[in-house]
């Protein structure tokens, strides 16, 4: 649906709230340097220090080093702040007038109005509990929550700003939402200590000679930080027009709607069954967030019910030719009407664009198509579709023919 065309709604809201999670992960930034700084700073004066036969130097490097101890008691403190401005909403007390159109979204508290425009809301879900809400994710990593009678008037708020399940993705992170950072302000010490206990006895890292020693522990120490705060990063549910994402700490599973069979709820757990019993998609999503997932996935997987494929669309396939040549054969297409004799027509390549089972090349090829046929909807359109699909690299690769600059790198990450 385009946007001029969508319903604007309006509605009061008992509660409109904020969450700054961009400013919770400026904060977890600053809690890793405080962590890891003095640690890194020392490691390089010490391999310094050996290098010039410095003294001096080699005294600031335990002395730093001594600092990483402090450091850590500074990262948990930042840590906790961050975590505070992640989970914890700010409510403006009273009621609120909640409008929502194609431009945006305006909330009314009495005589003072705030517009958020709709370029700066990315994605939204219908939460039903604790209480039904929507949750908008605006950019720079703000959250607004508004609190809503009915979770069909939060399906109306999202569709009249065209972030339904049929338009927009949305991209939900299970668990604990500082575990990550918790994880890495406990490793690093941790590690350090373990590891300069293993390294100790083979030398003596703290003192002159070869540097080897201390690069090594360095080395050890942040490759198993590292490792343990990748193992304890969020599970990742992206929803769109063409399937579901889920990224894992070390893995990725796609699960594409062709192959999704049921999508059932059993406690705090998503079960996503694929056709055939080739195995389900187990998913720990506790209980906020099962149901409002579970429906946003079966209402997009719903609406990505198509028609047959336009006839003779695969010749907007790449079909491992070169960019240039590709682009080169869909300009022929359209040259003294040959699109038709091919059966191919710009109105074939827009609903190509949308077609969630089309193959990624066949998509990205009818964008192409368009941009070269300057079609009055091409840019509209294919951000839509960019901005709907899952899958990441297709994305990228959608947004930037959007802009006619798609290259190779983009296309190889889209289609490999």
């Amino acid at each position: 649906m385009r946007a001029t065309s969508r319903p604007a709604f309006e509605i009061t809201s008992p509660s409109v709230a904020w969450r700054h999670e961009g400013l919770g992960r400026a904060f977890e930034v600053l809690a890793l340097l405080a962590g890891g700084g003095p640690f890194l700073v020392s490691v390089i004066a010490v391999v310094l220090a050996g290098a010039l036969d410095a003294p001096n130097l080699r005294r600031f490097a335990l002395d730093t080093l001594f600092l990483t101890l402090l450091s850590s008691l500074l990262a948990f403190v930042l840590a906790l702040v961050s975590a505070l401005l992640d989970i914890t909403p700010i409510a403006r007390r009273g009621p609120a007038r909640v409008a929502a159109g194609a431009a945006g979204l305006r909330v009314s508290f009495g005589a003072v109005e705030r517009s958020i425009p709709r370029v700066e809301i990315r994605s939204g879900l219908v939460l039903s509990e604790p209480r039904v809400r929507v949750e908008l994710h605006l950019r720079r990593g703000r959250v607004l929550e508004v609190q809503v009678a009915r979770e069909e008037d939060g399906a109306r708020l999202l569709a009249a700003l065209g972030i339904g399940p049929t338009e927009r993705r949305v991209a939900v992170s299970l668990g604990s939402v500082n575990r990550e950072l918790v994880a890495g302000c406990v490793g690093l010490p941790a590690f350090m200590v373990l590891w300069l206990i293993t390294v100790a006895p083979l030398s003596r890292p703290l003192s002159g000679g070869h540097p080897g020693p201390v690069v090594a522990w360095f080395a050890l120490t942040l490759g198993s930080t590292w490792l343990l705060r990748r193992a304890a990063r969020r599970t990742r549910i992206v929803v769109g027009t063409d399937g579901v994402r889920v990224d894992r700490a070390f893995s990725t599973v796609w699960l594409p709607y062709a192959e999704l069979d049921s999508v059932r709820t059993l406690g705090g757990r998503l079960l996503l069954s694929r056709r055939g019993g080739r195995g389900s998609v187990v998913l720990r999503t506790g209980d906020n967030l099962t149901e409002a997932l579970a429906r946003r996935i079966r209402e997009a997987h719903e609406g990505a019910a198509v028609g047959a494929a336009p006839r003779g669309a695969d010749v907007l396939e790449r079909r491992g030719r070169e960019l240039a040549v590709w682009r080169e054969d869909l300009r022929k297409l359209l040259a003294g009407g040959d699109y038709r004799a091919a059966g191919v027509t710009p109105e074939d390549a827009l609903r190509t664009l949308g077609d969630a089972d089309a193959p990624r090349d066949r998509r990205v090829g009818a964008a192409l198509l368009l941009r070269i046929a300057c079609h009055p909807e091409a840019q509209e359109r294919i951000r839509v579709a960019a901005g709907a699909t899952a899958d990441d690299a297709l994305s990228a690769a959608l947004e930037r023919a959007a802009e006619d600059e798609v290259d190779e790198a983009a296309l190889a990450r889209a289609l490999r």
